[in-house]
């Protein structure tokens, strides 16, 4: 019996920002630091549509993911998907305008990148990573 697709907003279950405490920050305060915030802020911004005109915030919040990645202040794999999770809902969100949605779609290739590199050595990352590779590529995106 063929299994059933799993929901892809289902596949990544990490969590928002902050990701879990670092190992050098049990006290998690992650959550205080103001790259997290202003991430925060970027990812409220892409998932909303605030500024839909402006694809440089797509990019914008990818390098901030990254630049907190490797200062330590987030773990790397939770982060990324935190950031493929966002792209994915967003470009799915019919409410918001088509151009912003395609924009975001394109936009998921550095995050999936990063996670499918950081699969080479997580068996479960890699199945995650593989299911989400498979509901991306089955998902119709219908124009608003």
């Amino acid at each position: 019996m063929p299994s059933m697709p799993v929901p892809a907003s289902s596949l990544f279950r990490s969590g928002g920002f902050p990701t879990s405490p670092r190992a050098d920050d049990p006290q998690g305060n992650t959550a205080d630091h103001p790259g997290v915030e202003c991430l925060r802020w970027l990812g409220l911004k892409i998932a909303c549509g605030l500024t839909p005109d402006d694809p440089v915030l797509l990019r914008q919040h990818q390098l901030a993911t990254e630049q907190l990645i490797g200062c330590g202040v987030l773990a790397p794999v939770p982060a990324q998907e935190q950031a493929l999770r966002l792209l994915y809902a967003t470009a799915h969100n019919p409410l918001l305008p088509w151009h912003w949605r395609l924009a975001c779609l394109d936009q998921l290739q550095r995050p999936l990148a990063a996670l499918v590199a950081l699969a080479r050595a997580d068996d479960a990352l890699a199945t995650r990573v593989q299911r989400f590779q498979w509901c991306l590529s089955q998902s119709p995106l219908k124009e608003s």
